[in-house]
């Protein structure tokens, strides 16, 4: 996590991989670390570079669904307030991994609560939003 702090994007990207493939292995351990990764993805998850969201939004995914259950649930919707906006993003690479991340968050938070993000934008004014959603 020290290394993220280094400005080049090459190692944040390392950084943010290794975090995903850490999160994917350890499942349920990653409750011990949820709290001390979660200012690292929301930075990552604010960033211009698309690459750092897609590769955030992957960790999240594989967060959210480790901890499913296990009393995570206000990191995890703090977290999702972050991937969420992602939702506009136009590369479909991007817009996939955070689909993802999405459906990880339903899993572990339930599907109410996404259902309330959702008809957020179900009844937005702007037709561009109406549409995404």
């Amino acid at each position: 996590m020290n290394e993220y702090r280094v400005p080049e994007l090459n190692v944040q990207n390392g950084v943010l991989k290794s975090l995903s493939f850490l999160f994917e292995y350890i499942g349920e351990m990653g409750k011990d670390y949820i709290y001390a990764v979660t200012p690292l993805l929301e930075d990552a998850l604010m960033d211009r570079d698309l690459v750092h969201r897609q590769t955030a939004a992957s960790a999240v995914k594989h967060m959210a669904l480790g901890v499913a259950g296990l009393g995570c649930e206000d990191a995890l919707v703090h977290l999702l307030n972050y991937v969420w906006p992602n939702i506009f993003e136009t590369s479909p690479h991007v817009i996939n991994a955070v689909m993802e991340a999405i459906e990880g968050m339903r899993v572990a938070l339930g599907a109410a609560v996404v259902l309330n993000y959702c008809l957020q934008g179900l009844f937005h004014p702007a037709r561009k939003v109406r549409e995404e959603y």
